[in-house]
């Protein structure tokens, strides 16, 4: 059967990148574009049922709703699957009413969005299930179905509207316990020159090694989707995919999406030794938490090609942390040592910072502006904090307010608290970054990178952008 996979057009204001926040998507910069490698572990394991797949990437052909639309139903598939993100959804789900009304093919819809607003999707007549949670199996489960002509209910995992309307949401499917079951993602079927990082010379990827984070923080969609026990591949099935990407599709530079990529450091000891072992000419970054990191292993991932790590900073106040934060940070001397033997062995560091957390005051907000500076990182990113479907700071939030996805860019204020209005965090957002890259020594720093600084300068300037 001939399956496609649509990764839709980004809203015309801004990039979305739907892995990141968990699968509910983010507004980046628009040097900025990830393959959609969760429809390429989707393929891989639908091609090895036999299944011819195609997936298309609206983004990287640079192609707008209408052209989206076309380009797919040409592909003629059997079964059409969209991911999506929260604030993309309206367009998203247009573009499979769009499809769903010119074939003849049932039209799914995957991502942490619509898992958690699962009977919302139905109202435009969009689409025929919905994909909840993790999509591999879910997905492969209903291309079996559709195969053999059989009725997509009763599929674990999904949620489906009975043609009197009511809207049936199947059992939870079990979460993938080994991850090195699955099979490799299908690069192939991806332009890999089209993706790209800013600052980075050449095609980029990006590479899952791990779900699953320990740390329970109040907003996190990664945790979510994931859950809070940590699933790891193995370190010869991730060496692997690294040998795979670079020998076979001549990609160099990777960036691993994992939450939190060192929490278990004697697997990235592991990575590292495979790597250099194997001669892995790789340059890669990765995400992760102050206190999963040491002096022996920022030394073993530089030597392995670490060129960069993200860190989660969040908040530099105590209790927003405890509160908020899963008490990533409270050492701020240790964070500092941390940062520090980052630059000493020639690892760059941004730092994740959020400003808005419900109970966080001006004052509050500024002792993670004073942090930041403390800590010092290459570059760093604030955020309006948001409150995602089905995260305990929405639970927290929903019986008091609405929420509008389309605003949830991860830099819009979708609200205040009681302490600052959703202006004035937004404000002391434009306040933060300023404070941050107006220093004299960081001006000098950054104008010996022009090209870095026009990017920077760019995506600043789309932040706060909101969808028409």
């Amino acid at each position: 059967m001939k399956i496609v996979l649509v990764n839709p057009p980004s809203p015309p204001e801004y990039r979305v990148s739907r892995g990141l926040m968990g699968g509910f998507g983010m507004a980046v910069n628009p040097g900025l574009l990830y393959p959609p490698i969760e429809l390429a572990h989707v393929a891989a394991l639908l091609e090895t049922d036999g299944h011819e797949v195609a997936i298309h990437d609206s983004d990287a052909l640079g192609l707008d709703l209408a052209g989206a639309h076309d380009a797919v139903v040409a592909l003629g598939g059997e079964l059409v699957c969209l991911d999506s993100s929260s604030t993309s959804l309206s367009q998203d789900l247009e573009l499979a009413r769009r499809v769903r009304g010119a074939t003849d093919a049932p039209v799914g819809i995957l991502g942490s969005q619509v898992t958690f607003t699962p009977g919302e999707v139905f109202e435009n007549e969009g689409v025929d299930v919905v994909v909840r949670g993790e999509p591999e199996y879910t997905v492969r489960e209903l291309a079996r179905r559709v195969a053999n002509g059989e009725p997509l209910e009763g599929v674990a995992g999904t949620s489906w509207r009975r043609a009197d309307g009511e809207i049936v949401h199947e059992p939870e499917r079990e979460k993938i316990r080994d991850l090195d079951e699955l099979p490799l993602p299908a690069r192939h079927l991806l332009d890999n020159r089209a993706y790209r990082f800013p600052g980075v010379d050449g095609p980029v990827t990006t590479v899952k090694s791990s779900r699953g984070c320990p740390f329970d923080c109040s907003f996190c969609g990664y945790t979510l989707a994931q859950g809070l026990r940590f699933r790891f591949r193995s370190p010869e099935h991730v060496l692997a995919e690294l040998r795979d990407l670079h020998r076979e599709h001549g990609i160099s530079h990777v960036v691993f999406r994992d939450p939190i990529f060192t929490t278990r450091k004697d697997r990235v000891h592991a990575i590292c030794d495979g790597i250099r072992a194997e001669g892995l000419e790789l340059e890669w970054q990765c995400e992760t938490a102050v206190k999963a990191l040491d002096r022996p292993l920022l030394e073993k991932m530089a030597a392995a090609g670490c060129r960069h790590i993200s860190l989660g900073v969040e908040s530099g106040n105590a209790v927003i942390q405890r509160a908020h934060c899963g008490a990533k940070l409270i050492d701020h001397d240790h964070a500092e040592e941390v940062f520090r033997a980052a630059r000493a062995v020639g690892i760059e560091t941004r730092a994740f910072c959020m400003i808005g957390f419900p109970e966080e005051t001006p004052a509050m907000a500024e002792e993670t502006m004073d942090l930041v500076e403390r800590l010092d990182p290459d570059q760093v990113q604030f955020c309006a904090v948001t409150a995602y479907p089905g995260t305990p700071l929405y639970e927290l939030l929903r019986g008091e307010r609405d929420f509008d996805y389309a605003t949830m860019t991860g830099f819009a204020a979708l609200e205040g608290n009681e302490h600052m209005s959703a202006v004035q965090i937004e404000a002391k957002i434009r306040e933060a970054y300023r404070r941050f890259y107006l220093r004299p020594r960081r001006i000098a720093s950054e104008l010996r990178h022009p090209l870095r600084l026009a990017g920077k300068v760019s995506r600043y300037l789309t932040l706060f952008r909101r969808r028409a």
